[in-house]
């Protein structure tokens, strides 16, 4: 599986009906894309401005698709006009770790 990891911070005078529409724009995105697996947006707990996304696809040559999709183009541009800030993650679980064995088993020995 393959992972896209969004966070969307908003300017804190953004009215909630604009935040509100973007979010459903995200949401509406598994009827529009074939390849997204399954998408999350879940407004941040320690950070009100914060809209997090995460989609799910079964590889990374079907995130590839995702992002060459007609229909992901104008959310990346409603994105940039609502939004100020936009930071992204991705995540592969089908690769090799990169900790040695021994920290497989601890994550968090890699941090001390």
């Amino acid at each position: 599986m393959f992972y896209q990891l969004v966070s969307f911070t908003f300017p804190e005078d953004i009215r909630n009906e604009a935040r509100s529409s973007f979010e459903d724009a995200l949401r509406a995105l598994p009827g529009k894309i074939p390849e997204l697996e399954e998408v999350r947006v879940i407004r941040a707990y320690d950070d009100l401005n914060v809209t997090g996304y995460v989609s799910v696809f079964d590889s990374e040559e079907g995130y590839q698709r995702y992002l060459e999709h007609p229909d992901h183009a104008p959310i990346g541009v409603l994105a940039e006009s609502v939004c100020s800030d936009i930071r992204r993650l991705l995540l592969d679980d089908d690769r090799p770790s990169i900790l040695a064995p021994g920290q497989q088993q601890d994550p968090l020995s890699h941090l001390a």
